[in-house]
Formats: structure tokens, C-alpha cells, sequence
């Protein structure tokens, strides 16, 4: 065997990987010709056949005219719905881009296309998986709304030829070489620094929602816009420069599809960006400051298609959707074998006794103080702590930790001692930025175990074609109410004045709130939402349904309730406008005032999520 064989060809496969077999004592097969064939769940044409049946099937909002199995598992955007609600009701046709990927061992396909709803064009992204039987057991779907996009994929019309160039089969790499070559690119692009392994080829190619990126005339790269020459870059150089330092992490790595006769890897994982990152500082001496875009927590899902040649990119195709800061798959892949701890465990801190009013207001504002300091470590927290951060789960120290500098005039702090929880409903400094939080938090034999935050931002949109200054999520139809910074000067006089009421009194004043602002009772208080007067009482339009109602907690001393609650809207309703022509759903926190056992001054916060996410709480 020749020991001058690099270590990365066998890896990676391809003719040095040949060698290394080869070299090998034979082993005879006792197993037939074309076992490989016969043990194929379904071949190229019928995976091709089961995906085109599926689209028709959206395109009929009818998913029985697809082959699903029984028990078939549905998603869109990392949220578990049932099968022909999201845009099942909203599809109206797919444009001429479409592009395949199959995996015939596995019973796998994918697709990237461009589909039309009324509200515009998407970029669209699906998995499917099918069993034996050539029935769907799984249909994973991702949808960004962005016209641009979808137009960019129309004009593309197909594919590059170069993906649908079969690999030759003495060079094809097995599944796993694949997939280690998909991990490679992540790790190269997390906490980009320059200085990493960059296996792409001189003539790679990387198009994001069908806009060429790689060796092109100096123009905008999304929210850094002109501040860089980053896309008239080779794809190794752009790496070697080092701008996507920004990117904090690239967790939940997947191979959605591996095609290893065509080289292909549909890979899928999410991109977070802790807002903790200030500039830049390259190594020609130039300095770039981040955007605001990048200094709060956020999370793209990513979906990128990989092609491989000889363990190196080829061209690469990139998709994705902005969800809320670390949402997680609904399909989690195979779970880790192992876990690994290095650090000698903390001693747990010293339960504190259940705490008066005053003791609740302080609990708070240390709670705020350790936030601000971005470190857990000076509350009593639970070992088995239980965070979410806009309906998602994560663990304390991350997301708003991580970007949170400092509060500003409007505050209101809440105390409930009988239930054992405390809240805060006010404006923060996040990175410079203005953003506003609702926050609840439940202590448990001293110690707290739950936390619960709410946090808006304004969506701040573009100056004509610069998206330096914006801080909108992308791909999501913009709210009724932005997010007023003026709106919040400091707390309106009515939600201070001194009103005590019992708590039940307060609970069923919520109730009638959330009656009034779903459009299920007519009463009149003064209400606000994001900043802005709401005209109350508060008609739903066709198409948007209230759930989820859930009192947070009820400050008897103060007449304060802090409640959530979530609306959906389908996306189906003919003749809407543009904005509730595709499905979303939104969490409303709410500060609410009781007067006479009343509602009397309802202040608001809303916050955009995928279709049909819940609070990350049961209601």
C-alpha cells in the first residue's frame, strides 16, 4: 500500500480512495449481481415522480392526491402542522425552477423551486422521505416569502448544468464522504477568521436565492452593502477574508439529501448571530463596524445545496428563512451518542427565602442586572431552569444575554408573591438599539425555575436599496404596528396610578381584554400595541384566529396584569391584502391596567413567528 496517499483523498473518496482499496485484500461477495439495485427503496424517476405529485397536490390544496402513509409527519418552517393548513392553502403555482435532489438508497428527495402565492413569489425548499412502499412518512417544507427572489430563480429558469452531470462512478464518494465534505463548509464559516481549510475549487460558484455572489462587480452583499469588495471575490478568497466572523454559530447541522450520483448534498442548519460581535478589523488595515442588523440575536435556517467534486465545492446554491433566535428542527436527526462535560459542576446557589413585594422587586431588578452583565451566574437559578425567548427554549445566558446593555425610562416592574413570580414589562438597550421586553419569572423552593421573556424590535426597513442601517426580519410580512421607540418614552400615568383589586378580579378583567382585542366582545378601554392606538373595540379581519390566552401574572397592590396570547392568520382568505396573503402568527405580551374591575389601559407588544408556533408555555 503506497503510505504517500493523502489522508483527505480517503476520506473524501475518489481515485486515491480507489488506491487504498485496491491495496486491500479481496473479499469475496457472496451476494449477487445487483444487489445494490434491488436494494434501492425507489430509483431517481419514481423519487422525481413522488416530489411532482406532491407539488401538484399543494398546488390543489388537497393533500390526499399525494402518496402519504399513514401517520406522515408535516412541517413548514420548523413547525409541526397538520397536513393542508399553511401553504397548502396558499399556493397558487410554481414558476419554471426546479431542482432535484435524490438519495434512492435512503428514500429521499428534495427540491428547490420557486412558487407564487398572491402575496408574491417564494423560495421553496422541500424534503421528503418515502418508505418502501413509495408512500411520503415525512414532508419537510420551507418557505421564504421574497418576491426577488423567486423572480431571480424564474429568470434562472433550471438548474446549472454542471449539477445534473452525473459524477463518473469511479470517482462517486460514499454518503458519509459527502456529508464530511457539507461539514467542512460550516466549519469554515463559523467564527470565520481567515484562517481555516477552504476546500472550494477556482472555478466554485455560490448563488443565494438565485443571486450570483462569487467574482462579481462591486455591489452590495446584503446588510454589509458596499462596506466591502466581498463579492467580487473567488469563494475560497471571501473565506480567507474573514467578514462572516459575525457568524457566532452553525448548530444542528443536517444532510437533508445526499445524492451521490450526481455529487449533491441538499445540507440544512441554522446560522445564529449573538449580537455580541462589535467590528471587524482586517488584515489590510481596513475596520468595518457591524450593521445594526447584526448587534441582537438573531437566526437564519439555512438550507444550502452543496455540489462535490473530488472532495471539493463545486457550486453551491444557498436558501434561507430568518426564524426566531434559536429555534430548533422539527426534525431532529439522529440525537448525540454521548455528552460531554469538562467544567467541575457550580454549587448550586443558596435558595432564598420566598420574598415579600419589595424582595420580589429586588429578585427582578438583580434578575435585569445579571442579564445586563450577560452572566447567569449571580441569580439563584434552578439546575433545571426553563428559559424561552419569543416562544423558544434556550438556556439562560444566550440570546438577549448575550446582546442586553442597559434599560431605559420605561419601566414597570410587577409582584405577585402567592403565585412566587415577578415580571418587568419596559424598554432596553440592546447593542445601541431600542427593543422593549415583557418578562416573567416563577421562583420554586427558592430558587427560579422558569423564565419567560417577550422581546420586540423595531423593523426598521431600508433606504431605497441600502440595507446597512435596516434591522427587518427578512422574508416576513411586515407587521401592522412597527415598533415605535417614541411610543415609549416613559409609562403612561394610568398604568402607575395606585388601584389594588383582588386577583381574581384581574384575571377576569384579562379575560375581557383578550374578548375585546380577538374581536369576540365589544367594551371600550385605551389600548396600545407596539407604540400605536389600537381602535378599540378591535375587529379580526377574515382569515385571523385568536388562541393560546394565558395570564403571565396578577399584581393585586398595582391593578397590573401581564398577559400573552397568540393570533394566526391563514393566508387564504381571497382578496386580502398583501400582508395576510401568506400564513404567520404572532405573539402579543400585554401590560394591562384593571380600573373598577375593568380593563382600562392595555399596552402591547407583538412579535412576528412562523405559522403556527406556540408561546413555548402551555396555555
Amino acid at each position: 500500500m503506497d503510505t504517500n496517499v493523502a489522508r483527505r483523498s480517503v476520506l473524501v473518496g475518489g481515485v486515491a480512495a480507489a488506491a487504498v482499496v485496491a491495496a486491500r485484500p479481496t473479499i469475496v461477495s457472496a451476494e449477487p449481481e445487483g444487489v445494490e439495485e434491488a436494494r434501492l427503496i425507489a430509483s431517481r424517476a419514481e423519487l422525481e415522480a413522488v416530489a411532482d405529485a406532491y407539488v401538484n397536490a399543494l398546488l390543489a390544496h388537497d393533500p390526499s392526491r399525494a402518496s402519504f402513509a399513514a401517520g406522515a409527519v408535516f412541517s413548514e418552517n420548523d413547525q409541526i402542522l397538520p397536513l393542508g393548513e399553511a401553504s397548502w392553502k396558499t399556493f397558487m403555482r410554481f414558476g419554471r425552477y426546479r431542482h432535484y435532489f435524490a438519495d434512492p438508497q435512503n428514500g429521499e428527495v428534495g427540491l428547490i423551486a420557486n412558487p407564487y402565492e398572491v402575496g408574491g413569489g417564494c423560495v421553496f425548499v422541500l424534503r421528503l422521505k418515502v418508505n418502501a412502499a413509495k408512500r411520503i412518512t415525512e414532508a419537510e417544507q420551507f418557505v421564504a416569502r421574497d418576491p426577488s427572489g423567486a423572480a431571480a430563480y424564474e429568470q434562472l429558469g433550471a438548474p446549472d448544468p454542471v449539477w445534473l452531470e452525473p459524477i463518473p462512478v469511479a470517482q462517486r464518494q460514499a454518503h458519509e464522504a459527502l456529508r464530511a465534505v457539507g461539514f467542512m463548509y460550516f466549519e469554515a464559516l463559523q467564527r470565520n477568521d481567515g484562517a481555516g481549510i477552504y476546500p472550494f475549487r477556482d472555478d466554485c460558484e455560490r448563488i443565494e436565492h438565485a443571486r450570483p455572489t462569487v467574482k462579481q462587480k462591486r455591489e452590495g452583499y446584503g446588510h454589509s452593502d458596499v462596506a466591502t469588495d466581498f463579492t467580487t471575490l473567488s469563494a475560497k478568497a471571501q473565506y480567507e477574508m474573514g467578514m462572516m466572523a459575525f457568524v457566532a454559530e452553525i448548530r444542528d447541522r443536517r444532510s437533508l439529501v445526499v445524492d451521490v450520483e450526481r455529487g449533491a448534498v441538499l445540507a440544512s442548519s441554522y446560522y445564529d448571530y449573538d449580537g455580541a460581535l462589535r467590528k471587524i478589523d482586517f488584515r489590510n488595515g481596513e475596520q468595518w463596524t457591524l450593521p445594526p442588523y447584526f448587534r441582537s440575536s438573531r437566526s437564519h435556517h439555512a438550507n444550502e445545496a452543496f455540489k462535490i467534486i473530488n472532495g471539493s465545492f463545486r457550486y453551491i446554491e444557498m436558501t434561507f428563512i430568518e426564524v426566531p433566535y434559536a429555534t430548533r428542527h422539527a426534525f431532529a436527526g439522529p440525537p448525540m451518542t454521548v455528552r460531554l462535560d469538562y467544567d467541575t459542576p457550580l454549587p448550586l446557589p443558596t435558595p432564598i427565602a420566598v420574598p415579600s413585594r419589595p424582595e420580589t422587586h429586588a429578585l427582578t431588578e438583580r434578575l435585569l442586572d445579571a442579564m445586563m452583565r450577560n452572566c447567569p451566574c449571580a441569580v439563584p437559578l434552578s439546575p433545571e431552569v426553563r428559559y424561552t425567548e419569543n416562544g423558544v427554549p434556550l438556556a439562560p445566558g444566550k440570546g438577549l444575554w448575550q446582546s442586553l446593555n442597559g434599560l431605559r425610562d420605561y419601566r414597570v416592574s410587577l409582584a405577585d408573591p402567592a403565585s412566587g413570580q415577578g415580571g418587568w414589562f419596559g424598554a432596553l438597550d440592546e447593542r445601541t438599539l431600542f427593543a422593549m421586553m415583557a418578562l416573567r419569572y416563577r421562583l420554586e423552593k427558592g430558587l427560579i425555575s422558569q423564565i419567560e421573556v417577550i422581546v420586540a424590535r423595531p423593523q426598521k426597513p431600508a433606504v431605497g436599496q441600502e440595507l446597512a442601517t435596516a434591522t427587518f426580519t427578512m422574508f416576513t410580512p411586515p407587521l401592522e404596528y412597527d415598533l415605535d421607540p417614541a411610543g415609549f418614552p416613559r409609562p403612561a400615568p394610568a398604568l402607575l396610578a395606585s388601584a389594588p383589586a383582588g386577583s381574581e378580579v384581574l384575571v377576569q378583567a384579562a379575560g375581557m381584554q383578550e374578548a375585546v382585542l380577538s374581536g369576540a366582545a365589544a367594551s371600550r378601554f385605551t389600548a396600545r400595541s407596539n407604540g400605536h392606538p389600537l381602535e378599540v373595540p378591535v375587529t379580526l379581519p377574515a382569515g385571523v384566529s385568536a388562541r393560546g390566552h394565558r395570564v403571565w401574572l396578577a399584581d393585586s397592590a398595582q391593578g397590573l396584569v401581564l398577559d400573552l396570547a397568540l393570533r394566526d392568520n391563514t393566508g387564504a382568505v381571497p382578496g386580502a391584502p398583501a400582508d395576510r396573503a401568506a400564513p404567520w402568527s404572532d405573539i402579543h405580551a400585554r401590560l394591562l391596567k384593571v380600573e373598577q374591575g375593568r380593563p382600562g389601559y392595555s399596552e402591547g407588544l407583538t412579535v412576528r413567528v412562523p405559522f403556527g408556533q406556540g408561546s413555548g408555555w402551555p396555555a
